[in-house]
């Protein structure tokens, strides 16, 4: 015997209708776009306060380093570091806090200091038998005198044992978490393209067999010391031999990449596309070339301070700095003050900055554009 439902049950029986599906997709569809933007806006929020914290332990060494030696760390003089691509100023800065490296100095090829050659040899013979690898061997010229040269050899599994500093041991100043540093050069990529296309050195650019401080997202963290006190804060022509606070080196294996670290973003300038790379690049005719100073410039100066290229008010380039030391993370994006943000020119979206107009100059306010994650130390 068959038993009849009831109408409603029956009815209600039929399952829903195809509109009525295609609504509660709809709302699904609107409700995970504003839980992941929600998520992905706090990832992001987490990942800067952790890479700030990084950049607070290496302000901290930095300036413990400094009130026990009476200097700022860094195993050679800025000027000897070129573009980096032997050595960045980050790694210079490093290895001075964390120990694994000697260095001696040749003049004329003689050793300027031999005690500190023997400890350089001994140093450098030891690493096969105790490491079972090499030392990883530098040689670093003085720019401003081709009779000099900086030897520089690094054990890679002594990094972190401490600095040897006027021949006594000591501890290190700054102990990383694994995840702030980056052992493996083939991790931080740097891909050239065709070395043709762009300036000279871009040939010598490579992978260093060095370690990277990276921040949060897998990005390495650059490292500015200033030199002296007194000064323009920075130079741009070559050819000018004035003493700078800020010796704007061993940075350009970083902003001369294609492709670099874990984001595998572009740095380099494109010619191509001007919306790509950093604004602050290594490359070009004088244009861009003014473009990175000025960028510079107001990186590393008080908001106080007029962007002054012609020297009309003082030295160009001059200015109070704002610190001894500048550490400077790409943020989110992966790229070091990407020229998709900062000044954009309203009737055509691109990148734009006109150094000819007063009302550009010295505008510090054009810093907030961007999402560099920056801290400043020392005095």
């Amino acid at each position: 015997m068959f038993m009849r439902l009831p109408h409603r049950l029956a009815a209600s029986s039929r399952g829903f209708s195809l509109v009525e599906v295609m609504v509660v997709i709809a709302l699904i569809g609107v409700l995970a776009g504003i839980l992941l933007v929600a998520v992905g806006g706090a990832t992001d929020s987490a990942k800067r306060a952790q890479t700030r914290s990084t950049l607070e332990s290496v302000s901290a060494a930095m300036d413990a380093f400094r009130i026990e030696h009476s200097e700022m760390p860094g195993l050679v003089p800025p000027r000897v570091l070129g573009d980096g691509s032997l050595m960045t100023s980050s790694q210079n800065v490093l290895l001075h806090l964390m120990g694994g490296a000697r260095v001696s100095v040749q003049v004329d090829d003689q050793p300027a200091d031999p005690i500190a050659e023997a400890e350089y040899g001994r140093f450098e013979a030891a690493a096969q038998n105790e490491d079972g690898m090499e030392a990883i061997e530098l040689a670093l010229q003085d720019p401003d005198n081709s009779n000099i040269i900086y030897n520089v050899a690094v054990r890679v599994p002594r990094i972190g044992a401490g600095p040897l500093i006027n021949g006594k041991q000591y501890a290190p100043y700054l102990s990383p978490k694994d995840s702030e540093i980056n052992r493996r050069a083939d991790q931080l990529s740097v891909n050239l393209g065709d070395p043709a296309n762009f300036h000279p050195s871009a040939k010598d650019f490579g992978c260093t067999l060095l370690p990277d401080l990276v921040d949060a997202w897998g990005q390495p963290i650059i490292i500015l010391r200033r030199d002296r006190k007194s000064g323009p804060v920075l130079l741009v022509d070559p050819e000018d031999t004035t003493a700078p606070q800020f010796e704007v080196t061993g940075i350009d294996r970083y902003l001369g990449a294609n492709t670099l670290g874990k984001a595998n973003s572009r740095q380099r300038l494109d010619p191509a596309n001007q919306y790509l790379g950093s604004r602050i690049a290594p490359i070009g005719d004088s244009g861009e070339l003014e473009e990175r100073a000025y960028w510079l410039f107001l990186l590393l100066t008080t908001s106080a301070m007029e962007w002054d290229i012609d020297g009309e008010h003082g030295a160009p380039y001059s200015g109070t700095a704002r610190g001894g030391y500048m550490l400077m993370s790409p943020g989110a994006d992966g790229v070091f003050m990407a020229r998709q943000d900062g000044p954009i020119d309203p009737s055509t979206g691109a990148p734009d900055l006109d150094f000819e107009e007063e009302d550009d100059r010295s505008d510090h306010k054009y810093l907030e554009s961007f999402d560099d994650v920056v801290f400043y130390g020392g005095t």
